[in-house]
């Protein structure tokens, strides 16, 4: 074979940093894409350095454990590049079962190569460093023919389609990597090989340019978003039933305040996450009751005034327990100052107007009418009628008169009374 050191090692050591530099600067890439391909340009420049040791070290003075060493990187490499390829092209398969068997002839592959100091059962090196192939030789040459296979086979058949262009792509890939290894092993050719390795890296590097990758990325950024927020909607739905349970005349109190303040929210015009941080808020407005003591939440008859000044601590409370969720800063406001009035003569802080935070006046307003509306504070339900002319009566000194206006207009088209099954 004819060796020139600086034909086999330019294109691949400069592919390689390049390829580098672009997964680094490429803030798109998912962070397990990014990894298999900074691990892809490792292990090309390890694989490049160990194929020069085996060409240096014949005309050294060193032992063949050496020789047997370098091979045997080589050999355990090679099919590790093949393996991380697949990885890419099973970049969403959620089954681990499929990766997991396909490592299984990686394993297998390795433990042969390591034969080599203790058996020529794959190869072994002569006492000249003249290079000898057992009976089992080819069986990385075998796996990384398994792998290119995979590669075709999973791209084409698998049940979760790749996009055309992906498939195309690999394809490619996988014919480029065919063909730099024949051209080594058949014509004896050292560099096509490392050129087809960089260049099948570049390759299917650029499907992850395009923009069908980028809508890929949205669309899965889209659905993730989609989930969390659902999940958040249940923890902080479950959180707010503890609450409710704590006290027996409220039972869905808090679903009810968070469904009535999303509705005030959207007939006010207010923008989406306005309409998602009050929704969360009305859940959580009465978090605060879980420091107050049950025997004073499900006390039937009129509280003491010592009593009466204790469940008033629980807007505090909550809205101590609230501010530790810096996620959501202003969760707490509802909780804090659901309870305090237009005119001033709430509590726990005494603030009036628009003073009070706009959330905390809507919740203040769902709050009174689920108040009235269910068997909580009252023997049962009031008519209708009258819980419009209570809200009426208040409005201007308890609660916002432009909050009560939108209530009042739910209220006018409720004719059936059914809002409050809500």
């Amino acid at each position: 074979m004819n060796y020139d050191f600086l034909t086999i090692n330019f294109f691949p050591v400069i592919g390689s940093v390049f390829l580098f530099v672009f997964i680094w600067r490429n803030s798109d890439l998912e962070k397990n894409v990014r990894i298999i391909f900074y691990a892809l340009q490792c292990i090309t420049l390890i694989e490049l350095f160990t194929f020069n040791l085996e060409y240096v070290l014949p005309d050294t003075d060193c032992s063949p454990e050496w020789m047997v060493l370098v091979t045997c990187i080589g050999y355990i490499l090679r099919p590790v590049m093949l393996y991380l390829f697949l990885m890419l092209v099973l970049r969403d398969e959620k089954q681990k079962q499929i990766k997991q068997l396909l490592l299984f002839p990686l394993l297998i592959n390795t433990m042969f190569s390591l034969s080599g100091f203790i058996t020529d059962i794959a190869y072994s090196y002569s006492d000249d460093k003249v290079f000898q192939r057992g009976p089992l030789g080819w069986f990385s040459h075998i796996v990384m023919i398994f792998y290119l296979l995979m590669m075709i086979l999973l791209t084409v058949f698998r049940k979760k389609k790749n996009h055309r262009f992906e498939k195309l792509v690999v394809v490619t890939v996988a014919l480029l990597l065919t063909l730099g290894a024949f051209m080594e092993s058949i014509l004896s050719n050292l560099v096509l090989l490392r050129i087809s390795i960089v260049a099948s890296e570049y390759f299917y590097y650029m499907f992850f340019q395009t923009q069908i990758y980028k809508d890929e990325m949205a669309q899965k950024k889209l659905e993730e978003a989609q989930k969390l927020e659902k999940l958040s909607v249940q923890v902080v739905t479950a959180l707010a039933g503890t609450v409710d349970a704590k006290d027996s005349y409220t039972n869905g109190h808090s679903q009810r305040v968070a469904s009535y303040s999303k509705e005030i929210a959207l007939r006010m015009g207010k923008p989406d996450d306005f309409v998602r941080d009050i929704y969360f808020m009305g859940l959580l407005h009465d978090i605060g009751k879980i420091g107050i003591p049950d025997y004073i939440i499900n006390k039937t008859g009129k509280l003491t005034d010592e009593e009466y000044a204790i469940i008033k601590t629980h807007p505090v409370i909550g809205a101590e327990v609230l501010k530790k969720i810096t996620e959501m800063p202003n969760l707490y406001c509802g909780a804090r100052w659901h309870h305090e009035h237009y005119d001033g003569k709430g509590y726990p802080d005494g603030i009036s107007g628009e003073e009070i935070p706009l959330e905390a006046r809507i919740i203040a307003v769902a709050d009174a009418y689920d108040a009235m509306s269910s068997k909580r504070s009252y023997p049962d339900a009031m008519p209708q009628d009258k819980i419009r002319a209570e809200i009426v009566r208040v409005r201007g000194s308890q609660l916002d008169p432009q909050i009560v206006d939108v209530m009042l207009g739910m209220i006018d088209e409720d004719i059936h009374y059914k809002m409050k099954e809500a």
